[in-house]
């Protein structure tokens, strides 16, 4: 899309699609903060000076979070450019790393490791090999933290949802980390293990007095 065309409307729909549903950004990011301004011009009062517009549009305008969230995609794209990591999985990984909670699961974040050993590799070079190259030279250290962070992240949410007196819980979740299959939340996992295993599932029997 031609960035010097693009409606108002166009560029707040771009940030929602970035911010809601893990779209790349479409615009530079400079486009996102040019709209932000709009946004704040437009969100002022009569009474308002234009600072405090902005910093009232920045607190509580929903257009406004998404513009910022797309502006600040459409920075680590720039950034990711030298190494060719484009997609919205390699650029959520460069955000995790600057503070953002993980969009996605520890598998895509892999995932996109293997992927990009097969775009990245060499002539003559097979996939396993890039793979191992990319690594020592570190163009995977953000998308390997960030399948580590969001793989606690999954964790901590469900022990979360576990009853504070439920002592076999926090050790069924350790196993499933351990079991887990590929693709599979830790909550399948458990719910896998509590159906087939019945070492597992006696123990749970056992905890419950059944």
């Amino acid at each position: 899309m031609n960035t010097t065309n693009a409606t108002p409307e166009e560029i707040l729909k771009d940030a929602l699609d970035v911010r809601d549903n893990g779209q790349c950004p479409k615009f530079e990011h400079h486009i996102y903060d040019h709209a932000l301004i709009s946004v704040a011009r437009a969100e002022q009062s009569p009474t308002e000076n234009f600072p405090n517009a902005l910093t009232r549009s920045v607190k509580t305008s929903d257009a406004a979070d998404a513009l910022i969230f797309a502006a600040d995609r459409a920075r680590a794209r720039a950034e990711f450019a030298p190494v060719e990591k484009s997609s919205s999985i390699a650029l959520d990984a460069e955000l995790v790393r600057k503070g953002s909670t993980p969009r996605y699961t520890r598998d895509d974040y892999h995932n996109e490791m293997v992927a990009l050993s097969k775009s990245l590799a060499r002539q003559g070079e097979t996939p396993a090999v890039a793979f191992s190259r990319l690594c020592g030279e570190g163009v995977f250290d953000d998308l390997y933290a960030a399948g580590e962070r969001a793989d606690i992240a999954e964790i901590e949410t469900a022990t979360k949802a576990a009853p504070k007196d439920d002592r076999f819980y926090p050790l069924l979740l350790d196993l499933a980390q351990m079991r887990k299959r590929a693709g599979e939340t830790i909550e399948a996992a458990c719910a896998r293990l509590l159906t087939e295993d019945p070492v597992v599932r006696d123990a749970y029997a056992a905890s419950q007095g059944l």
